[in-house]
């Protein structure tokens, strides 16, 4: 795990990108010369979107993704909490983060 002078804060893999390919999200890896298809994740549009907040500046922590979710649909942010941090694990155990 990429992990900043905050601990708490989550920052993908530097060669991971998000890429959207008609309705479709996915995750793939890529060098200076090539894209790496071996591994590709495929995201639902709320997990692209948890994706494109860990991307931005420095990372971003669990609570500070759930307030953004709740921002942008209308969830509780207990709930929203629960799903972030589950999707995050999802993502350490893949290697992702």
């Amino acid at each position: 795990m990429h992990i900043m002078a905050n601990k708490d804060k989550m920052v993908p893999k530097p060669t991971l990108k998000l890429r959207k390919i008609g309705s479709k999200y996915m995750i793939v890896e890529t060098s200076d010369s090539c894209v790496n298809l071996t591994n590709v994740y495929s995201l639902n549009e709320t997990a692209a979107l948890l994706w494109e907040m860990l991307c931005r500046e420095d990372g971003r922590t669990p609570e500070e993704l759930a307030e953004e979710l709740c921002k942008t649909y209308e969830v509780e942010y207990e709930r929203a909490l629960h799903d972030v941090e589950s999707q995050l694990a999802e993502w350490e155990k893949m290697g992702l983060l």
